[in-house]
């Protein structure tokens, strides 16, 4: 699988007070609730029906303009692969699921996070994240780096 990694501005999407998506929007890839239950609120926020809305601001999520050829659909829904988001200004490192395609390119953002990340790390929109997805990816990587410095004796 192909390593991306992307530099560049954020903004933040979802949740109840997110009145930049309709109150029926929903997700990219994530149709359905029981698809990814641990990104969502226990219920409904009142006058909405679309899980955008209902995305929980405190779990850590990501929307990016994911190629769907190297990353399809059903493989960013499974949930599986996690992508890392560094905010070079704070040098916070953490995860996120990805919940959603986006931003709009005209932004001139490379991701939107959700408010607790963006909290979490932070940072405030605007500000320049590094995204480097997936994760698992990265994991193999420095594995066998490691390994290799190893078998060289430079350990």
């Amino acid at each position: 699988m192909t390593l991306s990694l992307l530099k560049g501005k954020v903004s933040w999407f979802g949740g109840p007070d997110d009145t930049g998506v309709a109150p029926d929007e929903g997700l990219a890839f994530i149709y359905e609730l029981e698809t990814a239950p641990h990104l969502f609120l226990a219920t409904q926020p009142s006058g909405t029906s679309g899980l955008a809305r209902r995305l929980n601001p405190n779990i850590h999520y990501i929307a990016c303009r994911w190629d769907y050829d190297l990353y399809p659909k059903e493989m960013l829904a499974s949930q599986k692969h996690l992508a890392f988001v560094r905010a070079p200004k704070t040098g916070i490192l953490l995860t996120a699921f990805p919940a959603d395609w986006g931003p709009h390119a005209d932004t001139d953002r490379v991701a939107d996070i959700s408010p607790g990340l963006m909290e979490d790390l932070g940072i405030t929109t605007d500000d320049d994240i590094e995204v480097l997805f997936p994760s698992s990816d990265l994991r193999q990587y420095i594995k066998g780096h490691l390994e290799r410095i190893s078998n060289k004796g430079e350990m």
